[in-house]
């Protein structure tokens, strides 16, 4: 059976899927789609729920593979600060829900989560793909850090090896369940530079996406089933070039591309970009004419344009799109964060353990304006900030 459904705005009081949502469902030839990717800053909110609580934002995270329903547990939230303005999960308004009990500990780069498992009917809004009995996180502790992030939880797209608890997180269990046509997501982002409150592309659970992305231009095969993990045989631009094959991850839990510091150092010397030392990353003019970066990947080049890679993020003020960070000797080289997924749409195969990238269709009707920073109003300014502050923190989990 094939799933799809338009975008909706998140809603507060949504207690069960509506009946007529099937209805008034074109019919598409694509399986099922998550809402609208609306992308704050640099972070993807899109909405999933369990049947019978609360309907939730949450960060889609290819980069992760634990589920947490909500970091907000109604009854057991002992963090009023980093829970406040938050949609909070009430267990006890569910008819379906089975409390596991065991303890589970997230650490991140600028905190903690802790909490314990929970088992309920989780669905992918507003479509009729609902997974039984999946385990999800439910906190009972936040670092103060998540007040001012505008989530209320994670959906983790990589596989058990990396969940915590082993859990497995929601498509794949979908897949191993066969409750979709083919064992497939794909990731989609519209835009070039920062939107805010706006729909930013989509993501496709059961297929590919062959709206907004063109035909696969090539897949590769995962070095390892843990994260969406392949070999990238090198990078170039300008007079730069570097052929190191390292390992590296797809992953739209990071808002920038992460490499080794001396690849990124180049990279910015190439380009006359300036390493702020308060925000720890590099700024460079917005107007600055770059060439392309170009990555290596299997046999095929992968070019990521200037406007993907410098990010406005004030007036006549741009960052620059790579940063380094040390994974440790476990850890991948590069991680390929949004610079990347907005040049090509990524296709995750499940089933054959691989990732598969094609072009954006330039004629997509999905794709929206940017926000021109000089004219942006006041709340489009804050609430911009507001996830800017952290931009790099997603990645300090590997």
């Amino acid at each position: 059976m094939l799933f799809s459904c338009r975008p909706e705005e998140p809603t507060t009081t949504s207690p069960t899927l509506p009946p007529a949502a099937a209805a008034a469902i074109p019919d598409r030839n694509c399986p099922v789609f998550c809402d609208g990717l609306e992308d704050s800053g640099w972070r993807h909110f899109c909405s999933s729920k369990c049947i019978t609580p609360d309907h939730y934002k949450k960060i889609r995270n290819s980069g992760a593979a634990f589920y947490m329903d909500s970091w907000m547990d109604e009854a057991a939230a002992d963090e009023p600060d980093a829970c406040a303005n938050k949609h909070r999960y009430n267990s006890r308004k569910s008819d379906t829900y089975e409390k596991d009990g065991k303890p589970f500990t997230l650490s991140y780069g600028t905190g903690s989560a802790k909490g314990f498992f929970g088992i309920d009917k989780v669905c992918f809004a507003p479509s009729e793909l609902c997974i039984p009995d999946q385990t999800f996180g439910q906190a009972t502790h936040l670092a103060p850090f998540f007040a001012n992030v505008p989530v209320d939880g994670i959906l983790g797209l990589a596989f058990p090896a990396v969940s915590v608890g082993k859990v497995t997180p929601p498509f794949i269990k979908a897949v191993e369940e066969k409750l979709i046509d083919e064992p497939i997501f794909t990731v989609f982002m519209a835009h070039a530079g920062a939107t805010v409150m706006r729909t930013g592309g989509w993501f496709t659970y059961g297929g590919l996406d062959d709206e907004n992305c063109g035909d696969v231009i090539a897949w590769e095969p995962l070095s390892k089933v843990a994260f969406w993990e392949f070999k990238l045989r090198g990078v170039k631009t300008g007079d730069y070039e570097n052929d190191d094959v390292v390992d590296a991850i797809s992953d739209t839990g990071t808002s920038l591309i992460s490499a080794p510091v001396a690849v990124v150092e180049n990279l910015a010397k190439q380009f006359g970009a300036t390493f702020n030392e308060e925000m720890g990353t590099y700024f460079l003019p917005c107007d600055s004419d770059t060439p392309p970066v170009v990555l290596t990947i299997g046999e095929n080049e992968y070019s990521i344009p200037k406007e993907n890679y410098i990010i406005p993020v004030g007036e006549n003020e741009c960052e620059f799109g790579f940063f380094s960070f040390n994974a440790g000797p476990r850890g991948p080289k590069w991680i390929l964060g949004d610079p990347f997924l907005r040049s090509y749409c990524n296709i995750h195969d499940v089933g054959q353990k691989r990732i598969g990238f094609a072009a954006p269709k330039k004629t997509s009707k999905n794709i929206p304006v940017s926000i021109d920073w000089r004219n942006a109003s006041p709340e489009e300014e804050e609430s911009f900030e507001k996830v800017d502050s952290s931009f790099q923190e997603d990645s300090n989990e590997y």
